[in-house]
């Protein structure tokens, strides 16, 4: 756990601050490939393709934090994918604590919309917020206020949703990935002409909360 000021452009490479995953889950109809994570040009590039690994029909991609962070702000600026049954993720996550998490989630099927969440057991409280932007059609900065009793959802300088409830209270990794869902109704069905897709992300900060 750190409690210092950490920001990537994704300029350096990932090898020191970030680890490349390589695993999936089950209702993801991929399985998350190394050989999917980039840099380029300065952002970080993850990519679903129509290949078939790992028994999974696709392939996938994330990356998390080598460093684990409590409570804070944590901001990245991304362009979502806009492919049909593909999600793209900022979240926060701690897999040892009854998988604590606090989520962004964006869904190629419903671009001006994203999806929220937080965990501290087995229990959703997902909020779908509409936005008047289109996710995956440009860039735009997202931001996790977390603190010991609240949690804010933050879109380009705007808070969308906040909530006293279900607060994690462990150190987290911070993660971005592209996968696909098994849900039609969430991302719709992959349309495999629209592979490979991507997702980008710029830059990622965190600050770290002062009591």
């Amino acid at each position: 756990m750190t409690k210092e000021t950490f920001t990537d452009d994704f300029t350096k490479g990932l090898k020191t601050n970030w680890t490349i995953e390589n695993h999936t889950f089950e209702n993801n109809l991929a399985h998350f490939s190394p050989a999917n994570v980039v840099t380029e040009n300065g952002e970080l590039v993850l990519s679903l393709t129509n290949e078939k690994f790992h028994k999974k029909e696709y392939t996938a991609a994330e990356i998390r934090s080598k460093r684990a962070y409590l409570y804070g702000r944590f901001e990245a600026r991304i362009k979502a994918s806009d492919a049909l049954g593909c999600i793209t993720a900022f979240f926060l996550y701690q897999p040892a604590e009854n998988n604590q998490e606090i989520d962004f989630e964006i869904s190629g099927k419903s671009p001006n919309e994203i999806t929220l969440n937080n965990w501290i057991d087995k229990t959703s409280h997902d909020k779908v917020i509409a936005l008047d932007f289109n996710t995956t059609a440009a860039f735009h900065d997202y931001a996790i206020i977390w603190n010991p009793n609240e949690i804010k959802w933050e879109i380009d300088g705007k808070i969308v949703h906040s909530t006293t409830t279900a607060i994690p209270n462990k150190a987290m990794h911070i993660v971005f990935n592209l996968w696909a869902t098994k849900s039609v109704n969430w991302g719709g069905n992959i349309e495999e002409a629209t592979l490979p897709t991507k997702a980008y992300i710029d830059k990622v900060q965190f600050y770290p909360y002062i009591n």
